[in-house]
């Protein structure tokens, strides 16, 4: 024990002669620890209990109801959020009246409605969505729903409050669907439940009609708590409970319905993510923290050779680097999480309703985790430590004499190493392969074998890189020997020194690995999707669609249209419906068996219209279609869809029929967007009718403007809040951005690896820079040398993170098609063909990380540099 607090002394009277060293170190361990406590202290806070949000969510009531009541038992859970029909019954629902709800709770209750319903509502010409509630605040039993912040509560139906996210000033005034005349906003008011909501809260009978589409639910206020027992009662009615008594007080776990099976895998999934992340963060920090352990220790190679030469064993040198790591990963661990729990406590108030929470047992766990981490960096330092300033006889790989002359040494390969660590790279592909291969199986698909492979495959690819990187340094020292002598001497430098170098390069190399895995996989995911992409307009078309099926309704909104874009020629089109103008479900019996075209999974198969709709397919005019079509026939556009020249299709409505049609085949220029158009005269002929939901703008006569659309929109929401408009611009994708923030996280690691290793490279290369000031080399040689030492490490970091990267995305893009593929049992008829192996890799991007991230680290390290270095007298 005496030995432990000497070594304790001896790392604390060392940590405060280096403290700039010292200092890094702490930054390094104590940055993700104090990322990591804030993390968790954001979560806490913002994961508000049930009985921590009672209030906002029921205010003052003592229990809350919905509406709707099943016919048939049911079996709730605690919180009355999920509910079941009991076994072997099948439930319907109706709506409960106050009486009924007044009668399930007994005497001297008490029941509030508050009703709401998504609704648009305009203001100063600008249309808008937004919940509207229907609730009495002045009514003490919503005490604590709501906080008003400015303004005073509404005392009429003509007056309305807001909440802060819809910008609506008081005194403004707006006009809420349904509603014809315009009610005044005269206060501003927080859903405490939800801040960031956009609700406009109304007095009860304001705003919402006989005829409105709203939930109702009710706040029940009782003489006595209602209990579980009571829950269950009402339960056996088909009424489902919120109750504050049962909250307070809940009942043994397993009274609610079970969890499915998918959600109990989610929570495996999760928490094998959670341990991803913290390997590769502990292993990012090993990495980062071990080179400057690795300095320190060649900083005090003197004073443990003392120690060694008065008789200090191995265990002790062992010990005191050990101590190091102790010391500093206990004090960063610590500041980081004060830290931590500062920013967290700083932020989020701002964020977070919730009570300021700091997770006891994840603070504790990330101390740990950083002090794990400190003593894994200093490891290797003390082995190394011990072994080279040890007499010969105990397994030396230097004499004690030269250390204390100053004199490096000579370090040997291992030449096994780099052979173990292409072992576990290619051991990391297949377990990647194997998780995946087994997760397809029925019988394991829940059991996370996917993720867990992911976690042991990044934990052997994090080992067999950095047993990798020491052989990969000393070959690319060997191929820049024809470079300038800058150059050539970072390049000898680093491979001279692998034991500062190598666990730098791993960083960088496992931060782009990453990246450039993630990157291949989105990028590979991204065009698969884009070539499953069907667009339903012809490009630059502007549409109106409409999905209630009132004929008074689409009239207005036809009317509407018009008058947005006066003067435009507008192509109606629709779909075949029934007599209540409900549409029927059309699907067309294709001439192919099992896998059919993937263009068949259209938006629409068939649609109804005249000859301005078959002209807008085709694009132009084409007489003997326009014919065929004014003679009852269908043009239809997939050749695979004509049967003896006729269209059979089936259509389904209350029963299921099946129709033909004659028809004539016409190619449209760009490939089909629906299956066929079928004329008006013909739907009587089939007893149905012809329900219009869509309105064409025809590119070459419009091309819409982003402030069109948005006016549009605008307009024909108003008129209907089932209404839509949109312009067919192609598939939309947001890669670019995605890739962006991976670019710039990379970027950040790979920078932050490489001027660590650069610094320590500087600070322990001053000997050499001052051998070259001595022998009058500029200024600017100096600066070149720390550039190329920053350019070596990040350019072989990523340059390798590249390769591997693209090998682990190809692996994962590969294995993801094998595990979401789920071939069929037999072929069926009109089945979509398989999807094949969708690969894209972003070369662009790969090419300009590749050259940018080692430029701007060498440019940067060199600009930093000092060129005024101290002649330091040597032994030899």
């Amino acid at each position: 024990m005496s030995a432990f607090f000497a070594a304790l002394r001896i790392s604390r009277r060392g940590i405060g002669q280096a403290r700039a060293r010292s200092a890094l170190i702490i930054v390094m361990i104590g940055l993700p620890v104090l990322l990591l406590t804030a993390s968790a202290t954001w979560q806490a806070t913002g994961d508000v209990t049930l009985k921590e949000g009672l209030n906002w969510n029921i205010g003052a009531a003592d229990a809350h109801v919905r509406e709707a009541a099943s016919t048939k038992p049911v079996k709730q859970s605690v919180d009355g959020a999920h509910s079941v029909a009991a076994k072997g019954r099948t439930a319907k629902y109706r709506n409960l009246t106050e009486q009924e709800i007044l009668t399930l709770f007994g005497p001297g209750s008490r029941a509030v409605p508050t009703r709401v319903s998504l609704t648009g509502y305009r203001t100063a010409g600008v249309y808008r969505e937004a919940d509207v509630r229907e609730i009495d605040l002045h009514d003490p039993i919503t005490t604590g729903m709501y906080r008003l912040l400015s303004g005073r509560l509404p005392r009429t139906a003509g007056e309305v409050v807001a909440s802060p996210g819809l910008k609506l000033p008081e005194g403004s005034t707006l006009t809420v669907n349904g509603r014809g005349a315009a009610v005044a906003v005269v206060g501003v008011v927080e859903p405490r439940r939800a801040p960031e909501e956009l609700e406009i809260v109304a007095p009860p009978g304001a705003v919402f009609d006989g005829s409105s589409r709203v939930s109702t639910a009710w706040l029940i206020d009782t003489p006595a708590p209602v209990s579980w027992q009571r829950v269950r009662e009402m339960n056996r009615q088909g009424v489902t409970v919120l109750s504050r008594g049962v909250i307070d007080a809940p009942p043994p776990s397993g009274n609610g319905p079970e969890d499915p099976l998918p959600h109990a895998t989610g929570g495996t999934s999760r928490i094998v993510m959670a341990a991803l992340a913290a390997v590769v963060v502990v292993l990012e920090v090993v990495f980062l923290a071990g080179p400057a352990f690795a300095v320190g220790i060649r900083r005090r190679r003197r004073e443990l050779a003392l120690i060694a030469a008065q008789g200090g064993s191995p265990r002790h040198l062992r010990g005191v680097v050990l101590a190091d790591g102790l010391t500093l990963g206990l004090a960063a661990s610590l500041i980081g999480v004060a830290g931590g729990i500062g920013v967290g406590a700083a932020v989020t108030p701002f964020v977070h309703r919730g009570p300021f929470e700091v997770p006891v047992g994840w603070v504790a766990l990330a101390v740990l985790l950083g002090v794990a981490s400190a003593l894994l960096a200093a490891v290797v330092p003390a082995v190394q430590a011990s072994r080279a300033v040890v007499p010969a006889a105990q397994a030396s790989r230097a004499d004690v004499a030269e250390v204390l002359a100053g004199r490096r040494g000579t370090v040997r390969e291992r030449r096994g190493l780099p052979v173990l660590g292409l072992v576990l790279l290619l051991g990391a592909v297949a377990v990647v392969v194997a998780g995946t291969a087994l997760s397809r199986h029925p019988s394991m698909r829940f059991l996370g074998l996917y993720e867990v492979g992911l976690l042991a495959s990044a934990v052997l690819g994090q080992l067999g890189l950095v047993l990798l990187t020491p052989w990969l340094i000393g070959a690319a020292a060997r191929l820049a020997a024809r470079l300038p002598l800058p150059f050539r001497m970072a390049a000898r430098d680093a491979a001279r020194n692998r034991g500062r170098t190598a666990p730098a390069v791993a960083a960088v190399l496992a931060a782009t690995a990453v990246f450039a895995t993630v990157a291949v996989m989105s990028s590979s995911q991204n065009a698969r999707v884009r070539e499953q992409y069907m667009p339903s307009y012809v490009m630059g078309s502007t549409a109106v669609t409409s999905y209630e099926p009132d004929p008074a309704l689409w009239n207005e909104i036809k009317r509407t249209t018009a008058s947005t874009l006066p003067g435009v020629p507008l192509i109606e089109a629709g779909q075949l419906a029934g007599p209540d103008s409900r549409t029927v479900n059309v699907v067309v019996q294709r001439d192919c068996v099992g896998h059919c075209p993937l263009s068949f999974m259209r938006r629409w198969d068939v649609r109804v219209g005249g000859t301005d709709l078959l002209r807008y397919f085709l694009r132009g005019p084409d007489p003997a279609a326009e014919a065929a079509l004014a003679a009852g026939k269908a043009v239809v556009f997939d050749p695979q869809a004509l049967r003896d020249g006729m269209l059979v299709f089936t259509a389904e409505l209350h029963k299921r029929t099946s129709h033909s049609v004659p028809a004539v085949v016409r190619r449209p220029p760009d490939g089909p967007l629906v299956t066929a158009v079928l004329p008006v005269s013909l739907a009587a002929k089939l007893g149905l009718t012809v329900r219009y939901d869509t309105l064409i703008a025809d590119p070459a006569v419009l091309r819409t403007t982003p402030e069109q659309e948005e006016r549009l929109r605008a307009a024909v929401r108003f008129a209907g809040s089932s209404a839509s408009a949109e312009v067919e611009r192609g598939f939309p994708s947001n890669l670019g951005v995605r890739l962006l923030t991976f670019v710039l996280g990379a970027a950040v690691l790979v920078l932050g690896g490489t001027f660590a290793a650069t610094g320590l490279a500087a600070a322990e290369g001053r000997p050499d820079r001052a051998t070259l000031a001595a022998v009058g080399a500029p200024g600017r040689v100096q600066r070149l040398l720390v550039a190329g030492q920053a350019a070596f490490i990040s350019l072989l970091g990523v340059a390798g993170g590249i390769l591997v990267g693209l090998i682990l995305g190809v692996a994962g893009v590969i294995g993801d098609h094998a595990r979401n593929r789920i071939p069929p049992m037999k072929p069926v008829i009109g089945m979509p063909p398989p999807m094949p192996v969708v690969l894209d890799v972003p070369w662009l991007m790969f090419g300009s990380v590749l050259v940018g991230l080692p430029l701007l680290a060498a440019l940067v390290a060199g600009a930093l540099t000092r060129t005024r270095a101290a002649l330091t007298r040597r032994l030899t």
